[in-house]
């Protein structure tokens, strides 16, 4: 089992970097004002090596957050399921009303939550999270009691599955109740095995309603990417457990193949 400490990152894209300190910064506290807990998530999947020319294309229409001068985001999850992987098959299936449990450092601040995310049958995404101070792959007391009130599972129940890794830029529109994540150097771990997608971005638009237009989904429109159902927990799993059923991830498992074939970057990547 692998502790939720256990990844070193490497040195983010200075072009990253750059392009982000040009944007207006927003502050956790002025961010509060649109959490959207309660939203409609819209993904997208496209080359880390196009993710400066579409930040470039946002600044007139986002602000970006930004904590102590930072702009750019560690993050590691720890996620659990039971011994059967009954979340994951459940998102496999197309389950309604469906669950994710994961624990999550925020490396920057170096703050831990215990989160628990609910997909709807209306397609709605719930989060509900504590914070917590042991960063343990144990859960305590007041996640067992959290665990039980969200969720229909039991502690005793789960155990902890994939490790995930990656880098996050958060942006808030300026005008709309709007809020996108940039997740990108994305990495998992499954026991002693490991893959990395540095080809990867993923885009996430959340907002209230599905109505309504974003100017990011214009964006990525205008280059013909379009939205993608993408589950970092799903598809970390499906790649690092080959005992998993994945019939419903086919056609994601060779978009990555295409994108990685694609990419500078493709000499660098392990596992499909």
């Amino acid at each position: 089992m692998h502790d939720i400490k256990a990844i070193d990152f490497t040195e983010p894209d200075k072009r990253v970097e750059q392009v982000t300190r040009l944007f207006s910064p927003i502050s956790l506290a002025e961010m509060d004002a649109v959490k959207l807990l309660d939203r409609f998530d819209t993904k997208f999947i496209f080359q880390t090596r196009d993710l400066v020319t579409f930040l470039d294309q946002a600044k007139p229409f986002y602000r970006i957050l930004e904590v102590e001068n930072h702009f750019v985001f560690q993050y590691i999850t720890q996620y659990f399921d039971t011994p059967e992987f009954e979340m994951y098959l459940n998102h496999h299936n197309q389950k309604l009303n469906r669950f994710k449990v994961r624990k999550r450092e925020y490396c920057t601040t170096g703050e831990f939550f215990f989160e628990i995310k609910f997909k709807s049958n209306k397609g709605r995404t719930r989060k509900t999270r504590i914070q917590v101070e042991n960063p343990s792959i144990i859960l305590n007391k007041d996640e067992k009691t959290f665990l039980k009130q969200n969720s229909p599972y039991k502690a005793k129940k789960l155990e902890p599955k994939l490790l995930n890794q990656f880098r996050r830029i958060t942006l808030v529109h300026k005008s709309d109740n709007e809020r996108v994540t940039l997740d990108f150097d994305l990495g998992f771990h499954l026991g002693n095995n490991f893959v990395d997608l540095p080809f990867l971005s993923i885009a996430e638009i959340k907002k209230e309603r599905l109505s309504g237009t974003s100017d990011l989904g214009m964006i990525l429109k205008k280059e013909n990417i379009l939205p993608m159902k993408f589950s970092k927990y799903c598809m970390g799993s499906v790649l690092l457990n080959d005992q998993l059923k994945y019939n419903r991830f086919k056609t994601k498992l060779l978009t990555l193949n295409r994108l990685k074939n694609d990419s500078i970057y493709s000499s660098s990547f392990v596992g499909l």
